[in-house]
């Protein structure tokens, strides 16, 4: 069994009105699990003939049907300071224990 000595926050983009009526977007921390965190790729590619880092993590954490639920494009991780796009959320094995996600750091943009 890993052990969950990692803590995250897992963030939902949210749309708020502020007091004159605008509508603001802004991230907002909705649960923060322990979890282990393993890179499990780091690639380079060149896009617009810039050279950029992709690292590719796994977040192995107890299940919770709240979690599992989420919808991956409408949420993001917040782990050791940087961000990640969640690419997917699986139920490991099916057996409704652990949960794995899949995510990819954000490298800079917001």
């Amino acid at each position: 069994m890993a052990t969950f000595s990692k803590r995250i926050e897992i963030q939902q983009l949210v749309t708020e009105t502020d007091s004159i009526g605008n509508q603001l977007k802004e991230w907002k921390t909705v649960v923060k699990p322990w979890c282990s965190a393993v890179i499990t790729t780091g690639k380079e590619y060149y896009e617009a003939a810039q050279i950029n880092a992709e690292n590719d993590i796994t977040f192995k954490m107890l299940y919770s049907r709240k979690i599992h639920e989420m919808n991956p494009s409408e949420i993001r991780i917040i782990y050791n300071g940087k961000a990640y796009d969640v690419k997917r959320i699986t139920d490991y094995r099916e057996q409704r224990r652990t949960l794995e996600i899949k995510a990819v750091e954000i490298n800079g943009r917001d």
